[in-house]
């Protein structure tokens, strides 16, 4: 169960002992998952329309400029 033993899940915990085990494993993990909440983002698009460029863009530091 990826609930913590925490008060607070415990306190969940013990208001859904009504439920079978069954409802009250899927409503933590879903609860697990609003709380640990992780976005991710897509890129897609055709082969050479620059979707690893505009990564490099967004999430490369930013280089000094070189002087010649």
């Amino acid at each position: 169960m990826p609930f913590s033993n925490s008060s607070l899940s415990a306190q969940v915990k013990s208001y859904l002992t009504f439920l079978p085990e069954e409802i009250r494993q899927k409503i933590l993990e879903h609860l697990h998952g609003v709380i640990h909440y992780e976005p991710v983002i897509g890129i897609m698009g055709k082969s050479g329309t620059g979707k690893s460029s505009l990564c490099n863009a967004i999430f490369s530091p930013v280089s000094a400029p070189r002087i010649p």
